[in-house]
């Protein structure tokens, strides 16, 4: 069932001296319990279109649709995950994951019972009463997460989530990442600039243009959905795809290259 709908969504960004299109006739689909992948070139308006997703933005034309409503109609909850971890260095970890129902006023016994559950399901029961500055990258990544999930979102948006991480570490969390989401049941889109990230983790990628962004090109992964990310990474066909995204981004930048040669 398509839970997520973007149809011709356009969106600029206004100053006093220029109009810049940062948007173009953007169209697309998520369903329910898909992972989605957003990449393209940087600066070609990713972020932007999570922002839209999330209800940050509103688009200048075209309609996103989230369960069936616009999405600043719909009263389906979305949580938004952003690059760094964002948690408060004089909150214990289990405050930090309540952040959201105590802004919410929801903050009680039940949301603190789904918290701690969530934390003590994966792996963060002894860290509870700890501080930001006691865990590791991993551990933090994964209290951002659960603070996300503690609000109960239809859907996940993931804003480079791992880039802050070393590389060793974002190959670990992202495999935590993955797992939680999926043993959660939860719909979710990503936002990278790295192609094997993406591969490994989604179901279908929607490869942008430069900006203005529009959508080049959408890809259906096809490799076992019970395989963790890292394990994805180790299939014969995994190269293949990293050959076909990469392949797409450079032949489209040299081609709008060679247009601005041109005209010069």
């Amino acid at each position: 069932m398509t839970l997520l709908e973007l149809k011709d969504v356009c969106f600029s960004y206004h100053s006093k001296d220029a109009e810049t299109t940062a948007v173009d006739n953007v169209s697309f689909t998520v369903d329910e319990g898909e992972f989605v992948g957003i990449i393209g070139p940087s600066g070609c308006g990713k972020t932007t279109i999570l922002n839209l997703l999330a209800g940050i933005y509103s688009p200048a034309s075209g309609t996103i649709l989230l369960n069936g409503k616009k999405v600043s109609e719909s009263t389906s909850k979305i949580g938004l995950m952003p690059q760094r971890d964002q948690l408060f260095p004089w909150r214990t970890i289990e405050s930090n994951v309540l952040l959201g129902p105590e802004v919410l006023g929801k903050r009680n016994r039940e949301t603190k019972k789904y918290a701690l559950l969530l934390l003590r399901k994966y792996g963060l029961g002894d860290f509870i009463k700890k501080y930001p500055s006691e865990l590791s990258g991993g551990m933090r990544q994964r209290s951002a997460l659960i603070r996300t999930l503690v609000l109960k979102p239809d859907i996940l948006l993931l804003d480079e989530p791992f880039s802050a991480l070393d590389f060793q570490t974002r190959i670990v969390v992202c495999d935590d990442v993955h797992s939680i989401i999926k043993q959660e049941k939860k719909t979710a889109v990503i936002v990278s600039h790295d192609i094997n990230e993406c591969v490994s983790l989604c179901d279908k990628i929607i490869v942008l243009t430069k900006r203005p962004a529009h959508v080049l090109e959408i890809i259906r992964i096809d490799l076992n959905k019970t395989m963790s990310p890292l394990k994805r990474r180790e299939s014969q066909a995994f190269p293949e795809y990293f050959k076909k995204i990469w392949k797409l981004l450079e032949d489209k930048n040299e081609r709008s290259t060679t247009k601005i040669s041109e005209k010069t």
